[in-house]
């Protein structure tokens, strides 16, 4: 389901001072999901995410360090902007 003409994920490319490859990713990812999936897809990211705080290793080490990092924020991106922008 391609919901939007134009990728965020290549205007991010194309525009973004970060070009963060990881963070490119992750929007290439999820984009093209709609409102359902993408609430399915963050319950399955977050509980990982949540493993990853949980674990005993990970104490004190940032949030920026978890492998769900990038795409937390793809997620919870796409979320609103499917929501509230299209």
């Amino acid at each position: 389901m391609r919901v939007t003409h134009e990728l965020l994920s290549e205007r991010l490319m194309a525009v973004s001072p970060m070009r963060n490859p990881a963070m490119i990713g992750a929007f290439a990812r999820y984009e093209l999901l709609g409102i359902p999936e993408l609430d399915a897809a963050w319950d399955a990211v977050n509980a990982d995410f949540r493993r990853w705080v949980e674990a005993p290793g990970n104490t004190g080490r940032p949030i920026q360090e978890a492998p769900q990092y990038w795409d937390r924020i793809a997620i919870g991106t796409l979320q609103e902007r499917r929501t509230w922008w299209e």
